[in-house]
């Protein structure tokens, strides 16, 4: 494992180059949209330093759920149990502690306050769906304390194969890294997924009333740096079999997915405009079709 982590810092380098910015152009196809009669409301989270919001990183996401019609919300406030039973869907994607803003180093404190996750566990509890999606260090070290109050330990640290970064990671059935879940068959609201692509991210382990249907075996490197981005032989690390990237529960009478790579479902442009996330249809081509999956998995029988 040395001697392959020895080569694999070089390309971590590599990763750091060019800044992503949003697809605008890119649209998921929503053909027959699902909620035709009572739209749900969805409230995309925006107070916590998060990285991808609704206008931004979560562009192309808002864009599906309003086409397959969804009423979807910026959230600017601490979470209340109040404000939030007034939605049916609260997405948290790379949330942020304030000590960690442009400070990319352990420690990496909860991004909510004890207060907060009280009312998102009571949210879901009595019947509200949660979306949670914390990348790599430090956002999964900022989601540890709520991902933890449904039984979910949060790894905070990086996911990356051996050998390369891209392509993405494939996740697929042949491989046993993509497994049956409500978000991944033939349902009434979605259809069956058998390759899905990942950017690297963070890694968790589910406790068993969770469906797993990303799950690493061996073939990744979990790196665990004080610093984000800086390896090196002294880094902790381990392989990466067994742990998950994605899932879904139900909790009480509400349901979560947790995910642990945000560009899985939005749509990017890299360096030369290449297309990075659900948008690129060579590397990713079922990632829109997930995405869809998993907001009518969290919105139906709402």
């Amino acid at each position: 494992m040395r001697n392959s982590l020895s080569g694999l810092f070089s390309l971590c380098t590599l990763m750091l180059l060019g800044q992503p910015k949003i697809d605008t152009m890119f649209r998921v196809p929503v053909p027959e949209p699902m909620f035709t009669e009572i739209a749900p409301k969805v409230l995309i989270d925006e107070a916590h330093n998060n990285l991808h919001k609704k206008e931004t990183g979560l562009y192309a996401l808002t864009r599906m759920m309003e086409a397959d019609g969804a009423k979807v919300f910026a959230n600017d406030k601490g979470f209340a149990e109040k404000g939030l039973a007034e939605f049916d869907v609260l997405i948290i994607a790379n949330a942020l502690h304030d000590s960690n803003v442009g400070n990319w180093q352990n420690p990496c404190p909860s991004a909510f306050t004890k207060q907060e996750i009280k009312a998102v566990e009571k949210f879901v509890k009595e019947g509200g769906s949660l979306l949670l999606i914390a990348d790599h260090m430090p956002y999964g070290g900022a989601a540890q304390d709520l991902a933890k109050k449904f039984g979910v330990k949060w790894n905070n640290g990086f996911a990356i194969r051996q050998g390369q970064h891209w392509p993405p990671s494939v996740f697929e059935r042949k491989n046993n890294m993509a497994l049956d879940s409500p978000v991944t068959i033939d349902s009434d609201y979605g259809k069956k997924i058998s390759y899905i692509a990942s950017f690297s991210g963070s890694v968790f382990k589910v406790p068993e009333s969770a469906e797993p249907f990303m799950v690493y075996d061996d073939s990744h490197f979990i790196l665990m740096p004080e610093v984000a981005w800086q390896f090196s032989e002294k880094t902790k690390n381990e392989n990466s079999a067994g742990w998950i990237q994605g899932a879904c529960m139900e909790y009480g009478k509400g349901k979560i997915v947790f995910l642990g790579e945000a560009a899985m479902i939005t749509a990017q442009l890299g360096d030369n405009d290449h297309r990075v996330g659900m948008n690129n249809p060579e590397d990713a081509p079922e990632n829109a079709q997930l995405a869809l999956n998993i907001f009518r998995y969290l919105a139906a029988n709402k």
